[in-house]
């Protein structure tokens, strides 16, 4: 889905080039349940509810003016299959397990957010999460080890777009992304 696709407002959204990326490491094709945590305008549970109708999508944010942005997107592409919650996590989190967990934003809770997830991830679920502050990406791989989940990597994604300039173009770029992936 492309970006503009989206109704925006001041709150973050993944973009959609490293929205592919984070949608492509959590392997939905034979999944069931997604938990978005920290979810902003929605972007990773709308796109993944739109590419993947047979994914039940729990998506939970406690900022109030992303809930309202994500309900207007959940309701534009008219999905069915997601679930916000209004809420801080780890604690409003459904006690249920997940086939796939996306961390967009941690509210300052990240180690009780991977203890979360290792204990509600299935076996072989994989758990992404995305940051642009390197000690938060450090902090986040150091607790994913910890945790104990396997096949633990982390790319940086640069993204920069074509403008037009005056009379030439130029690349724009976005803020780099480190992306931290995991399977239990």
């Amino acid at each position: 889905m492309r970006d503009d696709e989206f109704l925006r407002s001041k709150v973050p959204m993944t973009k959609a080039e490293v929205r592919a990326i984070s949608i492509t490491a959590l392997q939905l094709s034979d999944k069931k349940t997604l938990l978005d945590i920290g979810a902003g305008t929605g972007s990773i549970s709308v796109q993944a509810a739109h590419d993947f109708p047979q994914l039940q999508v729990t998506a939970i944010e406690q900022k109030a003016a992303a809930i309202e942005i994500m309900q207007q997107n959940i309701e534009k592409f008219q999905l069915a299959n997601i679930t916000l919650l209004d809420g801080a996590a780890p604690a409003a989190i459904p006690e249920q397990t997940y086939d796939a967990i996306f961390v967009g934003g941690s509210g300052q809770q990240l180690d009780g957010i991977v203890d979360f997830a290792a204990d509600h991830l299935i076996a072989g679920g994989q758990f992404v999460l995305n940051f642009i502050l390197f000690e938060n990406a450090l902090a986040a791989y150091q607790l994913v080890e910890q945790a104990g989940f396997k096949q633990i990597e982390m790319v940086r994604a640069e993204i920069s777009k074509w403008h037009k300039l005056g009379p030439g173009h130029y690349f724009q770029p976005q803020n780099p992304t480190m992306i931290l992936t995991a399977s239990k």
